[in-house]
């Protein structure tokens, strides 16, 4: 089965542009003759939708644009789209959505798998919003199983984790039980330093033990607080890597599920390099998505401003970013002097903006 895996960078909330840029890949992959391309855990909405998902337009409209993309597959025969959004449960009782990966494809709604684990650690809080899926099934698609799992799903393996899982189910376990030839987990997994091993042999070991092929397609972009890294693959039924996508950046890549791994593993990121570009991900995407082109930055002189300046600089540009240093009767010489130097070597615009009468205003109220 010739797949694509689509790592792209939805905006929370804008169900409409990111079903846009859906069709937009769709078309691309039909045009080279892919079988399935493959997007994120809650592509369709972004992730992390949040409280959104509790207004009752929002899911009306989360709906209506399903059911425009299902209509908009025809016009792609043969090449199925899985991507994931919240979907409606049939329940009288509990949270009333689903966490969902929607397979479409020649007009038809194919098939739709839900999340079974719902994490409520950390920066998740699933259980809040999402009923867990009553079962696991694989689809029969092309010709192929596929198991399809999201994110968490794959985090329970008790390989990995003696004595300390948080739930009793393990869904791709029970997908290979059931059959399934080809792996699928659309996830939306937070970026952390050196979290791209942990997610690269977790994935390998799923693919060793049940001998299949497993594609991991993670969510690219920064929303808020939260940086979603990417570095989505294609593993081998021995854990080796077929194809990647790559960190902190949307990228494609399309290879053969049947396809030999090239090398034994993802190579690891730097982690120095990666907190990096972490960070400019985070502060571009959080000013591009708000609607911000230009940022102010104050200046102390100190390495906080300095290091956050240098970001900024490189994030937005530096022709975007104005510095601003506030000297008082309590700044020292290289509170200004430093501040300019940075300017000077970041190429930014600097101004002085004294705040001593502002103070003695304050003394004297």
């Amino acid at each position: 089965m010739q797949i694509t895996i689509a790592q792209l960078n939805p905006i929370v909330g804008d169900i409409k542009g990111n079903a846009q840029r859906l069709i937009k890949e769709a078309r691309r992959c039909h045009a080279q003759g892919c079988d399935l391309v493959i997007f994120s855990e809650l592509y369709l909405v972004g992730y992390p939708p949040r409280d959104l998902l509790e207004r009752r337009w929002f899911i009306d409209d989360v709906e209506a644009a399903i059911a425009e993309l299902v209509r908009a597959s025809a016009e792609f025969p043969g090449t199925g789209i899985l991507f994931g959004a919240p979907t409606r449960t049939s329940r009288r009782i509990g949270a009333g959505l689903h966490n969902s990966a929607v397979l479409i494809e020649g007009g038809k709604l194919i098939a739709m798998r839900h999340k079974s684990l719902l994490p409520t650690y950390d920066v998740f809080d699933e259980l809040r919003y999402f009923d867990p899926a009553e079962g696991v099934s694989p689809v029969e698609f092309k010709g192929a199983t596929l198991g399809i799992s999201i994110c968490e799903d794959a985090w329970n393996d008790p390989a990995l984790w003696p004595g300390q899982r948080l739930y009793m189910c393990e869904p791709i376990s029970e997908l290979a039980a059931r059959g399934a030839t080809v792996m699928l987990n659309l996830s939306a997994s937070p970026f952390y330093a050196g979290k791209d091993r942990v997610r690269y042999d977790l994935i390998a070991s799923h693919a060793k033990k049940h001998r299949v092929p497993f594609a991991y397609v993670n969510q690219v972009g920064g929303n808020d607080e939260l940086i979603l890294d990417g570095g989505s693959f294609l593993l081998d039924a021995q854990g080796r890597v077929v194809a990647e996508c790559g960190h902190f950046a949307e990228a494609t890549v399309s290879a053969d599920t049947a396809a030999p791994g090239g090398q034994a593993a993802c190579e690891p990121l730097e982690e120095i390099a990666a907190v990096h570009d972490a960070l400019l991900l985070g502060l571009r995407d959080y000013l591009r998505k708000c609607g911000f082109t230009k940022a102010v930055v104050g200046l102390s002189g100190g390495i906080d401003s300095a290091v956050t300046c240098a970001l900024a600089a490189r994030a937005l540009g530096a022709e975007n970013v104005l510095g601003v240093t506030m000297p008082s009767m309590y700044s020292s010489e290289g509170s200004v002097s430093d501040s300019q130097a940075l300017a000077r070597n970041l190429g930014i615009r600097i101004e002085e903006v004294a705040i001593a009468g502002i103070y003695d205003a304050y003394v004297d109220a």
